[in-house]
């Protein structure tokens, strides 16, 4: 339905009108949507494949499934090598040994995937595949299909009950994924794919020392003089960075319709299906938070270049469409600004937006101590500064040095408990200061906060 009449919306009958064409648009779109879903759900149940990753032993012809010969072998291999050990991980190991790798597949853009080392994870998936004895799944219902099955009823059937008793049966509880969450869609400044990896540092904690494990994506060298050029940024805080933007843009649907009627020429209830599916997705990465699984992204985040200030984030959102329109892509790109901090060779890299406080601890504990030594002398606790330096074990002078910051502007105390100090403002750079003025104004200056 399209509006071509032009109305005058100051009158109140003019807004009612308005208003009752445009409910009655909505009704239209809400009548399409939901004659698409049960067109895919009626075709399911007649046992048609409606798109998708094609699963390993299939091919697509006329856009229905047929039996790859080859990839076929493969499957039967994996079914009959699981029954005889019993366990996921031999099995990846034995299919690493016969040389059984996972499906090669070319996208639209040319880019082949694949031709790997199964996971663990992708094995369960085609072990619990019900595609492999001629069955569609729609939702939790199986309906039989239109392609010819690659494993028998009873072969099937034991797999399901051997991953049942060896611990194999559906988790449906939310458990974290091994693989990171933006893992193949990272590009470095030049252009380099990036991996994950992790260090593992030592802390002392409650008089016992701990190993805990840092995650990192790293750019992967494309030659040995690429070693010395490696970039690094920290994996937990990249991913909070992006999901925090991409989040940003779904629920932006004024954006998100511009970027699309910009890209390419949709009718209104295919782009109302893209925001329904945007804001359902926003959603469900606002209730995982940092435990988003990576299927959400798969195809919706195509790249994602690291540069020194900003992440470049390219979008298909295409990806989001119904099954019945998925083939057409809606690039967009958008940016996210963050600033890269690390104080010192020793302490993690920081990633973390321009505007982010940042909470220094060692800035923080000098104030505190001044604060505190100050109020010692004061009441008595302490009757010299000698007895405080003693006490806490510090070199001649230390205590003299830091106590003038006990007299610091409050808002300057504020602004450090807070992390809003300016970036050049260290520990270090207060200690070694000649003399702090007590006036507050003077303080501002010499430190570099505004003046109030």
């Amino acid at each position: 339905m399209s509006v071509t009449q032009a109305f005058n919306t100051t009158s109140s009958m003019g807004r009612l009108t308005l208003n009752v064409l445009l409910s009655f648009a909505q009704f239209e779109r809400e009548v399409t949507a939901e004659r698409i879903r049960d067109k895919v759900a009626a075709s399911k149940r007649k046992g048609m494949w409606m798109g998708g990753a094609v699963p390993t032993g299939y091919d697509v012809n006329d856009k229905a499934l047929i039996v790859n010969p080859v990839e076929a072998e493969a499957i039967r291999t994996i079914f009959a090598e699981y029954l005889a050990v019993g366990s996921v991980r031999e099995l990846s190991d034995r299919l690493g040994a016969l040389g059984i790798v996972s499906k090669r597949r070319t996208d639209r853009y040319g880019r082949t995937t694949g031709g790997k080392s199964f996971s663990r994870g992708a094995l369960y998936n085609i072990l619990r595949n019900p595609v492999y004895i001629g069955k569609t799944r729609h939702k939790d219902e199986l309906h039989d299909g239109l392609h010819d099955a690659i494993i028998d009823d009873a072969a099937w059937q034991q797999v399901q009950d051997q991953l049942a008793d060896h611990g194999g049966k559906k988790i449906r509880a939310s458990r974290r994924s091994a693989k990171r969450l933006l893992d193949g869609l990272l590009y470095d400044s030049k252009g380099r794919p990036m991996r994950t990896t992790y260090a593992i540092k030592s802390k002392r904690s409650g008089g016992t020392e701990q190993s805990q494990r840092y995650w990192y994506y790293t750019s992967k060298p494309t030659s040995s003089d690429d070693q010395c050029r490696i970039e690094r940024f920290p994996a937990g805080e990249v991913e909070r960075l992006v999901l925090r933007g991409l989040k940003t843009r779904l629920d932006d649907q004024s954006w998100l319709t511009r970027q699309i009627r910009s890209a390419v020429d949709l009718d209104p209830s295919s782009i109302t299906d893209i925001l329904r599916s945007a804001d359902s997705l926003s959603n469900q990465i606002a209730d995982e938070s940092e435990h988003t699984d990576a299927h959400h992204l798969s195809g919706l985040v195509d790249r994602i270049d690291l540069s020194k200030e900003q992440f470049c984030v390219r979008l298909d959102l295409g990806a989001i469409q119904p099954t019945e329109k998925a083939e057409l892509p809606i690039h967009v790109d958008f940016e996210i600004p963050f600033q890269k901090r690390q104080a010192g060779q020793a302490r993690p890299i920081i990633i973390a937006p321009p505007d982010a406080p940042r909470p220094d601890r060692d800035l923080i504990n000098l104030v505190a101590d001044a604060i505190r030594w100050s109020a010692e002398l004061l009441d008595g606790t302490s009757g010299t500064i000698r007895q405080i330096e003693n006490r806490e074990g510090l070199r001649s002078g230390s205590v003299s040095r830091a106590l003038p910051l006990a007299w610091l502007a409050p808002d300057i105390s504020t602004a450090i408990l807070e992390g809003r100090q300016p970036e050049h403002l260290t520990a270090k750079k207060l200690r070694s200061l000649p003399e702090l003025p007590l006036d507050w104004y003077e303080q501002r200056r010499i430190l570099g906060f505004p003046h109030q």
